[in-house]
């Protein structure tokens, strides 16, 4: 071989190894690592972490979900966080408890604000999940429009017992008000010391995220008041009306009978059952 062929055969194999690396550096840096989508657990005025266990113990019995860290809010605002964000693993649970259960809408919509502020800038999370029973979806729902932190990105969403437009007792009264169409409310109740008006929900709907599937359980006793005791099944559907035209899809799903009680709902094996197919098993 001469010297000239030599030095070209060298200079080709040069050319044919900084190709090869480079594509393997450029396959490597294009590789992408999917982060988990936390669900973030949520209960109501007057509840508390026993509002959410039973339902976070079914999805850890189910191996498809394992909760990783509680989140207490104290009475000042301030985080107390027991456990440690694992990234490993596959749908980590968050359970978010007010110690002063008794605060307005609007205290703990600040305090759930705060909550997903930190979960953003803490661990990086983009996106999540929500799981909210009673009064705590209101609070999520008014966070979501109002928001003024980075919050991570609302993807799929679970309504348990949702008093969007009133509360038996409060101001609503089984089989007093009903739907029109879209779900839309004849009678309209005011803001409240705990509560926004369902007209301020309206003028801040816009605000909520776009594409967010939702699943919207709610109860009926079946005896006659068609509510749960608590909310009527008007003030439960009212939230379609709310966010029509701006979620990717909206599952309306009655539980019936004696079972189907307020408080019940957040300890029903088949709440349990369509929580984790539609966060977990059906993606």
């Amino acid at each position: 071989m001469s010297k000239k062929v030599w030095v070209f055969f060298i200079a080709c194999c040069s050319m044919l190894l900084l190709t090869s690396c480079g594509q393997k550096s450029s396959n490597h840096e294009t590789k992408k690592v999917t982060q988990p989508v936390p669900t973030v657990f949520i209960h109501g005025l007057m509840g508390s972490s026993k509002s959410t266990n039973k339902m976070i113990r079914a999805a850890e019995k189910s191996g498809h979900a394992k909760k990783v860290l509680t989140i207490n809010v104290q009475a000042n605002g301030k985080l107390q966080v027991v456990g440690k964000y694992q990234r490993q693993a596959a749908n980590p649970i968050i359970q978010v408890n007010f110690v002063n259960n008794e605060a307005s809408i609007q205290t703990q919509t600040q305090w759930l604000t705060t909550t997903l502020h930190w979960l953003r800038t803490k661990y990086k999370i983009k996106n999540f999940n929500a799981v909210a029973h009673s009064a705590g979806n209101v609070t999520l729902l008014e966070t979501e429009m109002t928001a003024n932190k980075s919050i991570p990105q609302l993807k799929r969403l679970v309504i348990i017992a949702g008093p969007f437009n009133g509360v038996i007792g409060m101001n609503d009264a089984a089989n007093t008000n009903r739907l029109g169409k879209n779900y839309k409310p004849k009678i309209i109740y005011p803001a409240n010391d705990w509560y926004p008006s369902y007209s301020q929900l309206l003028s801040w709907r816009h605000n909520f995220p776009k594409n967010v599937r939702v699943l919207n359980i709610y109860g009926d006793l079946a005896d006659g008041t068609h509510s749960d005791g608590m909310v009527t099944e008007q003030s439960e559907l009212s939230v379609n009306y709310l966010l029509r035209g701006l979620t990717k899809s909206i599952k309306n799903v009655k539980i019936s009978g004696p079972n189907a009680g307020h408080s019940d709902l957040h300890n029903n094996k088949t709440v349990d059952q369509l929580i984790i197919k539609f966060l977990w098993s059906n993606n």
